[in-house]
Order: structure tokens, then C-alpha cells, then sequence
């Protein structure tokens, strides 16, 4: 399996899968021009090793902000872990969001109800 680090920039969040650990985070402000572009090779990683993944690992998202062309790109990233969940992977995808933000509550609760799968949204933060 390929290792994914992607570091954080200005515009863009980190993401990393650490085997170590048995988790994907998605950790940082997500405001790139273009986020189909900026995830495209996140959604490539998954296509490829994500029936690779163990069972238990932990799909973790903490983002303060991020645009509407991240919305379509974190639905499509969403989209590949529950493909694999509906082949039999047990994984857990977790939202964490910060005190009163409303927004990024009301994100994590329209992608649990469009994607018809089980989000636990917490309050906090973490770090790569």
C-alpha cells in the first residue's frame, strides 16, 4: 500500500492515512479554487487500497471551513468509504466540529443523511 500525506497549505487541509494508527484524517481549512482537482488523488488512493484498509480504521474529518467546491469533493471522498463499508468493511467516519458552528454541524448531518451512513459528529478538534 502506498503511503498518503498530503500536507497542509494555505488553502488546502492535510490528509494522511497512518497504518500506525489505523486512521484518515482530513485536518484544515479547505478553500483550494479548484477541490476536484486538490482531491482527486485522495479519491484515487481510496479507489485503489481502501478494501486494503484493516477493519476498525478510522475516517476522521476536522474542517474549521471549507468552500462549496469541497463540498461536491468531501461527498465523493464520503462516497468511496461507504461503497467499501457496503462491501463489508467496518469502518468509522467521525465529524468533529467546533463550539457553535452551525455550519459545519449542519455539513456533517446532510452528508450522514445523503449518504445514508452512520457519522458520528463530535465536538472538538484534532491534528494530523
Amino acid at each position: 500500500m502506498e503511503p498518503l500525506h498530503i500536507p497542509a497549505s494555505h488553502n488546502t487541509p492535510a490528509i494522511s492515512y497512518k497504518p500506525e494508527h489505523a486512521w484518515f484524517r482530513v485536518v484544515g481549512n479547505s478553500i483550494p479554487e479548484n477541490a476536484s482537482t486538490f482531491y482527486a488523488p485522495v479519491v484515487a488512493w481510496l479507489k485503489t487500497y481502501v478494501n486494503e484498509l484493516p477493519d476498525g480504521c478510522s475516517f476522521e474529518f476536522s474542517l474549521p471551513y471549507f468552500n462549496s467546491s469541497t463540498l461536491k469533493a468531501l461527498y465523493t471522498v464520503l462516497m468511496e468509504i461507504k461503497l467499501a463499508m457496503a462491501k463489508g468493511k467496518r469502518f468509522s467516519v467521525t465529524w468533529y466540529v467546533e463550539e457553535d458552528d452551525d455550519f459545519m454541524q449542519e455539513a456533517g448531518e446532510t452528508y450522514q443523511e445523503m449518504l445514508g451512513m452512520k457519522i458520528s459528529i463530535i465536538p472538538g478538534h484534532i491534528e494530523i
